[in-house]
């Protein structure tokens, strides 16, 4: 039990480690001597839900696909939604948060779960630490993640009025079968 733990403590610092070097935080304020212009070093965190809660949310929408109530598209919807209900959750506890640590946030998108947010590099990288942040990009790429999301959310959109389009039609061609059964 105590090697997976350290396994995975191996494997999140790695992760960290990596996510900051991309994210250009490696540098921790050593090249600019000082972080006075904080606007150009603020960077994009992606917030994360809770890892239980997400466990849970699989499990349940499996159990439904199990037991037939649903489709795997029904369920794939269902799923997506719901997840973004808890990033949303996620991101606004997070906000609320950073009013206690070294973290401005300039501008937000809470039911993404995207902030372009600028502090210290300790404080930026404890994000990832703590598990509030599932990654750290650029600040540059803040708007582009933005507008991906909303891209996701419209297809989402457009999954779900296919799909009720599609129960529709099975529903009035179940509705003109069962009147049929009655000629025999």
């Amino acid at each position: 039990m105590s090697n997976l733990s350290s396994r995975r403590g191996l494997l999140a610092l790695a992760g960290t480690g990596l996510a900051a070097s991309l994210a250009g935080c490696s540098q921790l304020d050593s090249m600019s001597g000082s972080s006075d212009d904080e606007s150009s070093n603020a960077v994009t965190l992606q917030i994360r839900p809770d890892e239980d809660e997400e466990a849970s949310l699989s499990e349940e929408i499996q159990e439904e696909i199990d037991s037939g109530n649903i489709s795997q598209q029904e369920a794939q919807l269902e799923y997506q939604e719901r997840r973004l209900e808890l990033v949303e959750a996620a991101a606004t506890d997070f906000e609320e948060s950073t009013a206690d640590t070294d973290i401005t946030i300039e501008e937000s998108e809470t039911a993404y779960g995207l902030f372009l947010a600028a502090g210290s590099d300790e404080a930026i990288l404890d994000t990832l630490r703590d598990g509030a942040a599932g990654a750290i990009y650029s600040g540059e790429q803040y708007d582009a993640l933005v507008q991906q999301q909303q891209q996701r959310a419209q297809q989402r959109e457009q999954q779900r009025a296919l799909l009720e389009q599609q129960q529709a039609a099975g529903n009035e061609t179940n509705d003109s079968t069962t009147g049929n059964e009655t000629d025999g």
